[in-house]
Parts: C-alpha cells; sequence; structure tokens
C-alpha cells in the first residue's frame, strides 16, 4: 500500500455532506433504537433456520424451545425482537425480557408482569392494602423469597397464561447476566423453565439468548435444562461479503445525493480493512465505521480508503485525543479508570461503586472495551489501560 501524506485537519463539527450523506448511518449500534430495522438486516443462514421454525409454530400450532448462541455484538437482541414482532402479528402474546439482574425473583417477576394490564392508582391502592391485610395469592408468595420458590408451580402457572392466547412466545434476552446467581438459585430458575418446556402450550415459543462462555456453565450446573431444547442456534462472524451488505444498507439509507458506487465514501479494501479488525462482529465493525467517517468527514478525506483508515485508527498521540475516542457512553468508566485509580489495574467492582452503575453492567461495559482495544485485562480480571496510555499518565506526571 503506497504511503501518502495525508494532513490532519481539524473542524468543529463533522458534515456528511461531502459525501452526499444526511447523517454518519453508523451511529446506531444496538437494533431497538432503528425503526424499520429489518430493512438493514444482513440475512444468514441461521435466519432461515429461525424463520423456519417460527413458521412450524404458527402454521400447524406446535411447541418449540430453543437458544440463540453468539459474542455481544452478534445480533441476538435483533432476532428475539423479530421473533417477537412475529408472534405479535398474529395475533398473538409475546413476552420480551431483558435479563438485567442476578435476582431470580425479580426475573421470574418480570415475565409474569407482562400479563398484567395498567393499574390504575385506586387498583394499586386496593392490592397494596390486601397484602397488608394478609391477602396475598398463590404466585405472590411464591416470589416473596428463594424459599418460597416453587419451581414447578410457578411453570404451570406460566404455562396457563401462556394457553390463553392462540401463539405465544417467551423471550428472555443476556440470559448471561444471571450468571453471579447462586447455584441453588440457578438450579430453580432452570428447573422453573425446564418444566415449563415441558409443558408448553400449542404454538408457543420459547428462547433465550446469551455469550457463549456463559451458556457452557449453564449446560453444566443443568444438563436436563439444555435436553429439553429442540435447536441450538450458534451465531457466526459475518464474511467480508457480508460486510459490504452491511455497508450499502446502511448508507443508503442516508444517501441526499445519487452515486454509482454503492459503497461511497468507502472503498472496498478501506471495508475489507475494516472488517478485519472488527473481527466480523457486527457491532465492532459498526464502531469501527462510525469513527472513521467521523473523522474523515472533519478531515474531509475523499474517497475514504485502506490508508485513511490506517491513518485515522494509528494509536492516538495524547490522553486527550484517547479519550475523545472512546463511546461516548462508556467514556465515565475509563475516565474513573485514568483519573481516580491512575490507569488501574482495578476491579469492575470498584469502577462500578465510582460510578454508582450496576456491577453486572459495568463487568459487560469493561468486557466491551477490552474488545475495542481501549483497555486490557490482567490474569487477576482486573482492568487497565493499554501501556500507550500509561506512558501518556507518566508524561503529564512528570510535568507537574
Amino acid at each position: 500500500m503506497e504511503k501518502r501524506n495525508v494532513p490532519l485537519k481539524v473542524y468543529q463539527s463533522p458534515s456528511y455532506e461531502i459525501y452526499g450523506l444526511s447523517k454518519n448511518p453508523f451511529a446506531e449500534l444496538a437494533s431497538e433504537g432503528i425503526k424499520d430495522v429489518e430493512s438493514i438486516h444482513v440475512y444468514q443462514e441461521v435466519d432461515m433456520k429461525l424463520s423456519m421454525a417460527i413458521s412450524e409454530v404458527l402454521g400447524d400450532k406446535s411447541s418449540i424451545a430453543f437458544s440463540i448462541v453468539g459474542p455481544l455484538g452478534m445480533g441476538k437482541t435483533q432476532r428475539l425482537k423479530s421473533l417477537a414482532k412475529a408472534i405479535e402479528e398474529n395475533n398473538g402474546k409475546a413476552i420480551y425480557v431483558k435479563v438485567d439482574t442476578n435476582d431470580i425473583l425479580k426475573i421470574t417477576k418480570d415475565i409474569f408482569n407482562a400479563f398484567k394490564p395498567p393499574k390504575s392508582k385506586t387498583a394499586i391502592f386496593l392490592e397494596n392494602l390486601s397484602k397488608r391485610l394478609g391477602f396475598i395469592d398463590q404466585l405472590d408468595k411464591m416470589l416473596t423469597s428463594v424459599d418460597e420458590y416453587k419451581s414447578r408451580d410457578i411453570a404451570e402457572l406460566l404455562s396457563k397464561e401462556m394457553a390463553k392466547y392462540p401463539h405465544s412466545a417467551l423471550l428472555l434476552d443476556e440470559l448471561e447476566n444471571m450468571q453471579t446467581a447462586r447455584e441453588s438459585e440457578k438450579i430453580q430458575f432452570f428447573e422453573m423453565l425446564r418444566h415449563f418446556i415441558s409443558n408448553m402450550p400449542h404454538g408457543c415459543i420459547f428462547a433465550f439468548a446469551c455469550i457463549p462462555e456463559v451458556y457452557e456453565d449453564y449446560t453444566e450446573i443443568f444438563p436436563a435444562f439444555f435436553m429439553r431444547l429442540h435447536y441450538e442456534f450458534k451465531l457466526r462472524s459475518m464474511s467480508v461479503d457480508e460486510t459490504f451488505e452491511l455497508v450499502k444498507k446502511r448508507l443508503n439509507r442516508v444517501r441526499i445525493r445519487d452515486t454509482d458506487d454503492p459503497l461511497y465514501p468507502f472503498t472496498e479494501k478501506a471495508i475489507e480493512l475494516i472488517h478485519n479488525l472488527g473481527k466480523g462482529n457486527p457491532r465492532q465493525i459498526l464502531r469501527l465505521l462510525h469513527f472513521v467517517l467521523n473523522e474523515a468527514s472533519k478531515h474531509k478525506f475523499d474517497p475514504i480508503d485502506d490508508y485513511v483508515v490506517t491513518t485515522i485508527l494509528e494509536e492516538p498521540k495524547n490522553l486527550e485525543e484517547y479519550l475523545t475516542r472512546i463511546p461516548e457512553n462508556y467514556r465515565d468508566l475509563v475516565e474513573i479508570i485514568v483519573f481516580k485509580f491512575k490507569g488501574g489495574p482495578i476491579s469492575y467492582i470498584q469502577v462500578a461503586k465510582e460510578a454508582k452503575k450496576p456491577g453486572i453492567q459495568v463487568y459487560e461495559h469493561l468486557e466491551e472495551l477490552i474488545r475495542m482495544g481501549f483497555l486490557v485485562g490482567d490474569p487477576k480480571g482486573n482492568y487497565k489501560v493499554p501501556a500507550y496510555v500509561r506512558a501518556f499518565l507518566e508524561e503529564e506526571g512528570a510535568e507537574e
């Protein structure tokens, strides 16, 4: 690759009109924030298999249970949301729960809360009054403590509720987040799910999403549950051709000027390089595309070829540039490590306390920062800045 002198001029804010784009189409990483997400989804073999499974349930009202397994950023949430949409479009009931805790009581309450219509203030008052007077139904009692948690009875109540609909789905996302629960409680929860699968009503889907390493741990804890699953869908990394398709679809949504090249302003070599740097992970690829397009527009690089990508993604030249490159929703965590703990190493629990955020959420974000190359881990499971950032800190300390 021939080297060219690329002047690095800094502009106040990026404007994408130079490329005939109304905005940066790679800013939205998660499917939740995108309307009509199907129009930009890159279909893989697993999508055909999922579609066949849904058709089977909707067609002959059979019931089915499966897992969707893949690293963070591979599209698990999007696929679960598509399942929910398909069920609801067929007059069914879809319960989607993003597992954000290791508390099996809360997770179970979240599932059953989906059956309850919105309450008026009067209804809430009467419900609280009845509880104070000692009137409590069977489910409420079983969800007061793990000692009262009756896996089989809860599963039967769940099956009974689901049976009220012609089609139904229970979809649990990010099940890895209950990994830190006590083993006895995880067994209680998986036993409930196992019994539910065994007694699912006709026309029902049960599916959950999980990252591979935690999925393996779960299979060892409760193999009887995993034996009940009909399918196990493992997501794979995107190919280069699929990355081309991803870029074309995203760019097409925001074009305000026609172009003969659907990849413009990127060259094929630039996309290939970004694909390799992102290791085929869709979320990583989108992060890189967003950052590269943002920086390239400031400096008016046209087109954005592989040399421009290399220039933009080279190591930051100072601490400020390093912090600027970090995704905004993760930046506070890195700033805590940099300024409060002098670059680390530091545990995720200590970072969570400083950030006043849930430990599981902070752990997930720090792991994502490692994958992006902004942090590194150590054998003890702690987190610290890369060597070049530590050099920036030492330089600033010497100047003081």
